[in-house]
């Protein structure tokens, strides 16, 4: 699975990163530990292997 997100300067200030690498460290985070399915389970035990991009708008 790819996941392409586009993120603009405004977009990193709101989410307090000062980097496209520190906001692809924490969505990543959040893919991988956040999101919880409905048994408990972290997304890493249900998502399919994904390839991230983050993209400056």
């Amino acid at each position: 699975m790819k996941i392409k997100v586009e993120v603009s300067d405004a977009d990193l200030a709101a989410m307090l990163c000062e980097s496209l690498e520190e906001f692809e460290q924490e969505f990543r985070n959040q893919l991988d530990n956040g999101v919880v399915t409905d048994d408990g389970g972290a997304g890493s035990d249900w998502m399919c292997e994904y390839n991230l991009e983050i993209v400056k708008v």
